[in-house]
């Protein structure tokens, strides 16, 4: 988007699903966010969805979804004359046949970064230099943070993901500074288990208390970010915040973060000892950056 917004000097709408709509209003390049209802087949959900999306007569259509269902709103957007809908080589469910062109050719062992920039080599916009142009909101809290962090994000993609409670006390023992514990509706049960465990540490709960933008506030002032989940760590990695990813076995090639301050265990080398060791890693390579 951002490279996209530099080359035409253009607009920018984004299409979202209702969940990442808080997130997508973050992104410096975006004008307007365009939210896909959850619940489409209700007719006045339909009937708003379409008076957003033909607000606007677009000269360019871009999906990077790649799936049918974006590739159909992208069709039925409102086009100029001659405007291109292009789709990501990674397309399925014949995403392709509502597309003008499908940019770059499948390679699903890139990262996925690589692969959506597809779309601007086929227009033949320069790639570099990457940049993700973000500015998350800093909640109002009922607890100061203290001026050095750690930030726990207990949110695993699947129920598999999510490491047990006492992995997580273990950690942030072995860690001894502050740590904020975040995620959503499903880590609550976790995060008050770890509270409770750990009476006399600093520990700051705001396990879905706060939304997705203002977690990524939190973690914009934090020293390093701990995270299981990809949103995190990725959230994380482009506010230049050192992160510790953990990934399960085969996932960090393409899930790691791209070109940033990111430290990946992975498999059964999860373990409280590997991520401390990790975090003063990256908290040495910041020191050396900084003082550079």
């Amino acid at each position: 988007m951002h490279r996209l917004r530099r080359a035409y000097g253009a607009k920018i709408d984004w299409v979202v699903h209702e969940q990442g709509a808080e997130l997508v209003a973050c992104f410096d390049d975006v004008d307007r966010v365009i939210v896909y209802p959850e619940d489409e087949l209700k007719h006045v959900n339909r009937r708003d969805f379409r008076k957003a999306l033909h607000q606007e007569t677009y000269d360019l259509v871009v999906d990077l979804q790649g799936a049918m269902q974006s590739a159909l709103v992208c069709k039925s957007a409102r086009k100029s004359r001659g405007a291109a809908v292009l789709g990501p080589s990674f397309q399925t469910e014949g995403a392709c046949f509502m597309y003008t062109a499908t940019t770059g050719i499948r390679d699903r062992d890139r990262h996925p970064v690589v692969e959506c920039m597809d779309v601007l080599r086929y227009l033949k916009i320069p790639t570099t230099p990457v940049a993700f142009p973000l500015r998350f909101p800093m909640p109002f809290l009922g607890r100061s943070l203290p001026p050095s962090y750690v930030v726990c994000s207990l949110d695993g993609a699947r129920k598999r993901d999510r490491l047990a409670a006492a992995f997580w006390i273990e950690t942030v023992q072995r860690l001894n500074v502050p740590v904020v514990l975040l995620g959503g509706r499903d880590s609550e049960d976790l995060a008050d288990e770890i509270e409770d465990s750990l009476l006399d540490l600093p520990i700051y709960n705001f396990v879905h208390q706060i939304n997705l933008a203002e977690q990524g506030g939190v973690m914009q002032a934090a020293e390093t970010v701990i995270a299981c989940d990809a949103l995190s760590v990725h959230m994380a990695a482009y506010l230049s915040c050192p992160t510790v990813a953990l990934f399960g076995s085969g996932k960090s090639t393409r899930m790691q973060p791209f070109d940033s301050l990111c430290s990946v265990i992975e498999g059964s080398n999860v373990e409280p000892e590997a991520i401390v060791a990790a975090r003063d890693e990256l908290k040495e390579l910041r020191e050396e950056v900084v003082s550079f």
